[in-house]
């Protein structure tokens, strides 16, 4: 059985104000500063690491998860922070219906910069809302992400476990690593 290592570039996107950072925070920790640093430049900078089996190989997946803010003054440099990613992980807010709408159109852009990449949906601050309106907005959300192939997940992230939390970044990385394995290691000649 062989093993591999690899890095892939992860965005974690959404409009401002989700959870985003401490979701992020969570999952992978930020270095002590990020946070100044982030609003100096409109994202941030993290590696979460995983293992996977395949039939034929060991993959540890490195992901450097890009928390890239969705502020408004930095939708400029939004689609060049997402270049080159292989994944994307967008992230709405439950009680507030703008960011839930918006879902779709960060997939799309996302895309629009690192072509049809695997995507997830996280909605957090699901504790907020009562179970009927939970559930019509996730039965709208399936409709919605269908043609992206994307799954959802619903959390809290001030009262979700961190495996719950973490949960939306393994099954990413996991499409991710099946989208590697899947293809030949490159050769050194």
């Amino acid at each position: 059985m062989k093993n591999r290592e690899m890095i892939k570039k992860v965005c974690l996107v959404g409009d401002s104000g989700v959870g985003k950072k401490t979701i992020a925070g969570i999952v992978a920790p930020f270095e002590k500063g990020v946070e100044r640093y982030t609003q100096t430049i409109g994202t941030a900078v993290t590696k979460y690491g995983l293992e996977f089996v395949f039939t034929n190989q060991i993959l540890r997946l490195i992901i450097m998860v890009w928390d890239v803010t969705g502020r408004q003054e930095y939708r400029r440099l939004q689609q060049s922070y997402c270049m080159g990613a292989e994944g994307v992980i967008v992230v709405a807010d439950a009680s507030v219906p703008s960011t839930i709408d918006s879902v779709h159109k960060w997939i799309e852009d996302v895309r629009a910069s690192s072509g049809t990449i695997p995507a997830v949906v996280i909605i957090n601050k699901t504790g907020r809302i009562p179970g009927p309106a939970k559930a019509q907005m996730q039965k709208k959300l399936g409709d919605v992400l269908a043609p992206y192939d994307a799954p959802l997940f619903l959390v809290d992230a001030t009262t979700s476990s961190k495996a719950e939390l973490k949960a939306p970044f393994y099954e990413l990385a996991k499409r991710i690593a099946k989208n590697a394995a899947a293809r030949p290691s490159p050769s050194l000649r």
